[in-house]
């Protein structure tokens, strides 16, 4: 495809397919699942599916929404590394794709998200356990269920590590 061709085409942002708003409404919905909004799934599926990089401008025009969801959305999915920066359009506008690597997408969001959470979770239950045992069981707080949030807290760590070792 030579320069001339590639720009218009760039400039043109035809509507999505049926099938394909359909699929990006369901990946929008599993992503917002996992903690993330649903425009985040829907301009994934549809920078990972095209053939070319996307602008803001065409997103907005195949998701049918404002510039200043697409424009807080993208900023959002860049910061995880979920899509990347490609350039500029001829038009000047930055264009984007998915980032291929799934993996270290999916590693990084764990990293970045789960695995903070996780320590702030670790945090907070280290500063329960240091109340003294009377003080839980005046306030009727079921000791046994202390030690088994303990457990749970370090089963889960571990297996995020785990899974993160994997990815």
């Amino acid at each position: 495809m030579n320069l001339k061709s590639e720009n218009k085409r760039e400039s043109m942002s035809p509507k999505n397919l049926p099938e394909v708003d359909y699929l990006a409404e369901l990946v929008g919905e599993f992503i917002e699942y996992w903690g993330f909004k649903k425009i985040h799934g829907k301009i994934w599926l549809n920078l990972y599916i095209s053939d070319a990089p996307l602008d803001a401008s065409a997103l907005m025009a195949k998701l049918d929404v404002s510039k200043a969801l697409i424009s807080i959305s993208i900023k959002d999915l860049l910061d995880y590394s979920v899509i990347i920066e490609t350039g500029l359009s001829l038009n000047g506008t930055r264009t984007y794709v998915a980032n291929p690597d799934l993996q270290s997408v999916i590693t990084r969001v764990l990293r970045q998200r789960e695995k903070i959470m996780m320590g702030k979770i670790q945090a907070a239950f280290t500063q329960l356990k240091k109340i003294p045992k009377e003080e839980i069981t005046g306030n009727k707080i079921e000791m046994t269920r202390i030690r088994d949030l303990d457990r749970f807290i370090r089963t889960g760590e571990k297996g995020l590590d785990t899974l993160m070792a994997i990815l």
